[in-house]
């Protein structure tokens, strides 16, 4: 359940409705309380003396009127701006980084703001009254909204600020590296279920025999991209029902209707209601998100690189940028052990095969692709050995050294036939040589 509530909420935070949405209902009862204070308090009505000035009814008009109008400008300014930096960062940066824009709370605040203080103008324009009978401004009201104002511009100037520096690149990519950062230390220190290397015995498990001609298959009802699944559910339903399931995708990959999620066993459990509940736990959307899939935000620095390596816009600088991130993300993966695809019970059954992602899986999502467009440049292709020799050092683990060494190797062999410069490729063989011996070093790296 925890699950579906994260995947909700991180829906929500993408959406620029949220925060305005909040500020509007708070903005609203604001301006019912300062109207009732106006109207039923004796204090009102005394303090109304000792303002710095106080206003009639056609002035109370004339300047509310001005307040809700010069505010849904400004508004409607700023939705043009945010229209323009979402344009320019799609097409510099790449599509999906709108969702990091779109979940930016500033944003959000600011737009939020505005619609907060012409919503509270009209209320207050339309509780002044003047007849023959009874004359009725709120004047604390008023003051209310003056002050509103003065927070919109102050806000309006801190948001063309704020809108500059987000569509700037180096701010861009620590913003992606950041939440790539955050993924890998929610996602690896998590333990769903048991390791297998914790029971008693050490052999890998193996699927019951006949397993793939009998298992009963659970279907996706929908096309689209497995955004989480909720494994803490899908073991109690496992154990519950005295079931082995075996997941078949993770998150990240996308789904087509009536594709094989996953299969259960024994296959005699043929009640609608329990395939209907698994099915539940893998939750399906229209778009991928970071919150079960690291590979998501590795995405994202290495979109950035290539479309900086791309002849059009030819930016290695930016490209070194992203290289620089991910080395230090992965850094963090050295002392992280990969969670196991094996869940078991209390009672050390096991419930659930899931199909996590590996190390080599990890380093071809980071660097496969930039180390194929990057090298025909010298400095990227160095900065990429540069960082691999920082990853070497930092690890002693088989498993992570394996996929360095292999990207090494490829950044070589890459270099070596792209560039026909001796003194570049005297240096490209002298940072392969510098990883290979802090690969061989045997002592512990920290």
């Amino acid at each position: 359940m925890n699950t579906r509530i994260n995947n909700v909420w991180t829906q929500i935070r993408s959406s620029l409705w949220l925060i305005p949405a909040v500020l509007t209902a708070s903005v609203i009862a604001l301006a019912f309380l300062t109207l009732f204070v106006d109207r039923y308090s004796t204090v009102a009505r005394v303090l109304q003396d000792q303002w710095l000035f106080t206003i009639g009814p056609q002035g109370a008009r004339t300047l509310m009127a001005t307040v809700a109008g010069s505010v849904i400008g400004i508004a409607g300014v700023s939705f043009s701006i945010t229209i323009v930096a979402l344009t320019l960062a799609s097409s510099q940066f790449g599509p999906r980084l709108l969702n990091n824009f779109m979940k930016d709370m500033t944003n959000q605040m600011v737009l939020g703001i505005f619609i907060a203080t012409f919503i509270y103008g009209l209320l207050v324009l339309g509780a002044i009254r003047e007849s023959e009978a009874h004359v009725f401004v709120p004047q604390i009201s008023i003051k209310v909204g003056i002050v509103l104002t003065f927070i919109s511009l102050g806000t309006f100037i801190y948001f063309i600020h704020h809108i500059s520096a987000s569509i700037h690149a180096e701010t861009i990519m620590t913003d992606v590296s950041h939440d790539l950062e955050k993924s890998i230390m929610q996602l690896f220190p998590e333990k769903v279920g048991h390791d297998h290397a914790r029971t008693k015995s050490s052999a890998t498990p193996s699927l019951p025999q006949n397993f793939e001609q009998h298992a009963r298959s659970i279907v996706a009802p929908s096309s689209g991209y497995l955004q989480a699944i909720d494994h803490q559910e899908m073991l109690a339903l496992a154990t519950e029902h005295d079931l082995l399931i075996y997941v078949q995708h993770r998150p990240g990959e996308f789904i087509v209707t009536h594709e094989t999620l996953a299969r259960i066993w024994p296959p005699h459990h043929k009640e609608d209601a329990l395939l209907r509940k698994i099915a539940h736990t893998f939750l399906i959307g229209s778009q991928r998100t970071d919150e079960q899939d690291v590979e998501f935000a590795l995405h994202q620095l290495v979109e950035i690189a290539l479309r900086a390596l791309s002849p059009g816009i030819n930016d290695p600088f930016t490209a070194i940028g992203c290289i620089d991130r991910l080395g230090g993300c992965l850094s963090l993966l050295s002392d992280r052990t990969l969670p196991s695809g094996y869940r078991y019970d209390e009672t050390n059954t096991l419930r659930v095969v899931a199909h996590p992602i590996t190390m080599d899986g990890i380093f071809d999502a980071a660097f496969n692709q930039i180390c194929q467009d990057g090298g025909a440049c010298v400095a990227v292709g160095l900065r990429l050995l540069e960082t691999f020799g920082v990853l070497a050092s930092r690890t002693n683990t088989p498993t992570m050294q394996a996929p360095i060494r292999r990207h090494a190797q490829m950044v070589k062999d890459e270099m070596s036939r792209r560039i026909q410069e001796e003194a570049d490729l005297q240096e490209v063989e002298k940072r392969y040589e510098e990883i290979q011996k802090r690969l061989s070093l045997p002592e512990h790296r920290s």
